[in-house]
């Protein structure tokens, strides 16, 4: 019976680091944004308003959730037989449903976070950088742990993901 919890606790502890590896900051840039160029705007903090971003589950959970799962379901039942089936296969058919779903859920939790929806007005300079005028807003998700303050110059970074970061002049 031991063996079983210290096997579990071992794929847990494995597991949790690529479960959690989930957040919209605008700090975080991913390996494939570097050395690329992006486009980019300019614009003036109109709202920033505080939003709750959910997790999702991807295959990773499912993978993971998977094999936690079958792993369990082989310490169950032994060579016991069930309807002309292993118990054990019973179990570990189960198992691996059971912890697919339970992974999924898992992941999708572990990646809830705070983060704020600002309502940017976008500067409209086009070609003369001196002639901007402020004539259309857009709006944008991310998570931060605090907000940009209304009235802020920001710059926006469109790249696979769009960050949107305060700037100076």
């Amino acid at each position: 019976m031991f063996k079983i919890y210290k096997n579990l606790l071992i794929i847990l502890l494995l597991s949790l680091p690529l479960l959690s590896c989930n957040t919209t900051s605008s700090n975080n840039v991913k390996k494939s944004d570097a050395q690329k160029i992006t486009n980019i705007e300019y614009g003036t903090i109109k709202t920033s308003l505080p939003v709750k971003i959910k997790g999702e589950s991807d295959w990773i959970g499912l993978t993971a959730g998977t094999m936690i799962g079958g792993l369990l379901g082989t310490q169950i039942c032994g060579q016991e037989e069930v309807l002309g089936t292993k118990c054990q296969d019973i179990a570990v058919v189960y198992g691996a449903i059971g912890g697919a779903a339970l992974g999924s859920v898992i992941q999708a939790k572990i990646g809830n976070h705070d983060g704020f929806q600002y309502i940017i007005n976008i500067d409209q300079c086009g070609e003369n950088s001196t002639n901007c005028e402020s004539n259309q807003d857009k709006a944008f998700v991310q998570g931060d742990e605090n907000p940009i303050a209304k009235g802020h110059r920001v710059v926006i970074i469109y790249g696979d993901d769009v960050r949107v970061m305060p700037y100076e002049n």
